[in-house]
């Protein structure tokens, strides 16, 4: 009984780990998506790919809507710090990634969204929470590439 236990439990953990959408898996699809929303010039496109983000109310608003459709923003909080950790949470413990959004989110924070979400996404990227990100993201897009999509 014990050992039926052990493999349903292990199966509900693989199960549930497998169908858990990462930021960064999605974060090219719904830079596509904000591309079109927010009718962002293509010119930004090839700086977007290279996680540069001028500082313009167009970007701000892209980098917004980004984290909207991610579901990691929200106007009262900032970035969900728990949603974030849980990405990766197989890297370093919440003592590490905690402490990074929780800064970012506080050192931006501003009533206007746009710019506090795109002040904190800046900051975020400047950190080792960032480099993995950016790392993930790089890997999503050599993935999508590779497999003849863009």
């Amino acid at each position: 009984m014990k050992k039926l236990l052990i493999i349903f439990l292990i199966n509900i953990t693989a199960f549930s780990l497998s169908n858990q959408s990462k930021i960064s898996d999605d974060f090219f699809q719904m830079s596509e998506r904000c591309m079109r929303l927010e009718k962002v010039p293509e010119r930004y496109k090839a700086q977007f790919t290279e996680f540069q983000f001028p500082n313009d109310p167009i970007v701000h608003k892209y980098i917004l809507c980004v984290n909207r459709e991610l579901q990691i923003w929200d106007n009262n909080q900032g970035f969900d710090i728990e949603k974030i950790y849980q990405q990766y949470k197989g890297r370093a413990n919440e003592e590490v990634v905690l402490p990074i959004i929780s800064q970012c989110n506080q050192d931006a924070k501003q009533r206007n969204y746009e710019l506090w979400c795109y002040k904190a996404f800046l900051c975020i990227l400047d950190t080792q929470v960032g480099e993995w990100f950016k790392e993930d993201v790089r890997r999503q897009q050599t993935r999508t590439l590779t497999n003849g999509h863009q």
